[in-house]
């Protein structure tokens, strides 16, 4: 017996040391499980087959995304660490292993990723339009499930906006970027060297949008063409893809992409005529037939006149004057005019001025101090152009006028009932007034005579046939008696 108690006592001891061992142990991991946690900021995301889709993930510490799976096909492994981390999953490149790397098909915008991993074989095509499943893993455990649906994609229409020659368009980064900065074009034109905006609206082109494939040579499967539509007799049209414009825009407020075309590049010249197209072709990985949508445009001179004040070819000012003018420049471009002369008093007034909206431009000028007579130039710097203009030899307008305003004219209406002045001829006075009597016909006065004018009608004969064939115009009283005294005559002569 007094063995026993030893080893019940030995027992105890090591009972004692494994609880007190441990207890702390699997409180600890009770802590453990409640803090390990992840979801996804939108539990399903859309995205058009061909775009690049946001998936937004939390997670506690360190986990996994797996997107897609084994049975879809599509399988892509994402190693993401602790806190908030926004992924984008390219459904053009996404699976493509034979042609593109993993990190062009899943990246991260914000935070980081540890690793990717594509358990899947490379696919030849976008994604197919479906849904597929997600989740997030914490050693091994799921903690957050979700899916992305691809969706079908589509081509819209192409439209086109314009902007000045010195806009930085590598400050545009968004659609409202664009359209604050541009206007629409000018009966289908924009000046030459001005900025041409190519807006094509579409989905699911921008995950295989790059500039440099956009000449339908690459594996983006899609083309802008710009097709000189009047080439010179006999030569060959200026066509050039959108490889080789200045700058592709894309941003989150729209679909689609933007492209800046510099008109003063590419060989383009004032006059050209150009059909812009975007095309994906039949076999595309984005689409089963062809999609074409385009529009035209033209381009023009860059031209500034000076509207002309008074007449002639000069500028004709007095005092303050304002020189308007029109153009075929973009609105919100500055135009730098100056009047100024060399002569012996020589004088500069520079000014620069922006063109409104419908084209137009003024620049204000004080001439007062000019003498009447003198003649200088209205310089157009950046157009390399002079107007001859003079100051009016006249007495000067008043304060603030010109002096070619627009008067209106005095009234010179008579009311109905007024009283007028007007000279009038005398009843004997010699006219050549003449007459139309109610059958139509028109009688003049002969010899100048004041006498009132007739007509004596020819009287029907009894057949009714009119006599001679009805009444003679001109046919009087005198040329009764002119008729008598010729009878007369002949009757004498016969005898």
């Amino acid at each position: 017996m007094s063995a026993r108690p030893p080893q019940y006592r030995v027992v105890a001891v090591v009972t004692l040391l494994l609880a007190a061992t441990v207890a702390p142990s699997i409180g600890a991991s009770s802590v453990a499980s409640a803090e390990t946690n992840a979801s996804f900021v939108e539990s399903v995301v859309y995205e058009q087959r061909g775009d690049v889709a946001n998936i937004t993930v939390k997670a506690s510490q360190s986990a996994t995304v797996n997107l897609g799976s084994a049975e879809q096909g599509f399988w892509l492994q994402v190693g993401v660490k602790k806190g908030t981390t926004k992924l984008r999953l390219n459904t053009f490149k996404a699976g493509r292993s034979a042609t593109y790397p993993v990190s062009e098909m899943v990246w991260a915008a914000k935070g980081s990723v540890r690793n990717r991993a594509l358990l899947t074989q490379s696919i030849d095509g976008a994604l197919d339009t479906a849904e597929y499943q997600m989740n997030v893993t914490i050693q091994g455990q799921e903690r957050a499930l979700g899916a992305f649906v691809v969706e079908k994609r589509a081509t819209y229409n192409i439209s086109a906006r314009i902007a000045p020659e010195a806009l930085d368009v590598s400050k545009l980064n968004s659609s409202a970027d664009v359209r604050n900065a541009t206007v629409p074009p000018w009966r289908d034109s924009v000046a030459y060297g001005d900025w041409f905006f190519l807006r094509v609206n579409a989905t699911g082109v921008r995950g295989a949008l790059e500039k440099s494939l956009l000449d339908g040579d690459g594996e983006s499967g899609m083309r802008v063409d710009f097709v000189q539509t009047n080439p010179p007799m006999n030569g060959r049209s200026n066509d050039f893809t959108g490889a080789t414009v200045e700058r592709v825009i894309t941003g989150g407020d729209f679909e689609g992409f933007y492209l800046a075309v510099d008109t003063a590049e590419d060989d383009v010249e004032p006059g050209d005529k150009y059909r812009a197209s975007f095309v994906i072709p039949k076999g595309s990985s984005l689409a089963k037939k062809k999609q074409n949508v385009s529009t035209k445009f033209r381009v023009a001179e860059r031209r500034v006149l000076v509207e002309r004040r008074g007449p002639g070819k000069e500028v004709v000012v007095a005092n303050e004057t304002t020189i308007n003018g029109s153009t075929t420049l973009t609105p919100g471009t500055k135009i730098n005019i100056s009047a100024r002369d060399t002569g012996t008093d020589p004088f500069l007034y520079p000014r620069t001025v922006t063109v409104s909206k419908n084209r137009t431009f003024q620049a204000t000028f004080n001439f007062s101090k000019l003498r009447p007579g003198r003649r200088f130039e209205i310089r157009l710097v950046d157009q390399k152009e002079t107007v001859p203009a003079m100051v009016a030899n006249d007495s000067a307008p008043s304060k603030g006028g010109s002096p070619n305003e627009t008067t209106t004219p005095p009234n010179t209406t008579t009311p109905p009932n007024a009283t007028t002045n007007a000279t009038t001829t005398p009843p004997n006075a010699t006219t050549n007034a003449t007459t139309t009597t109610p059958d139509g016909l028109t009688q003049r006065a002969v010899n100048g005579t004041g006498k009132p004018l007739t007509q004596r009608p020819v009287e029907e004969s009894e057949d009714g046939s009119g006599g001679s064939g009805g009444p003679v115009p001109g046919f009087d009283g005198i040329g009764a008696i002119v008729a008598v005294v010729a009878a007369t005559l002949l009757a004498a002569r016969r005898r």
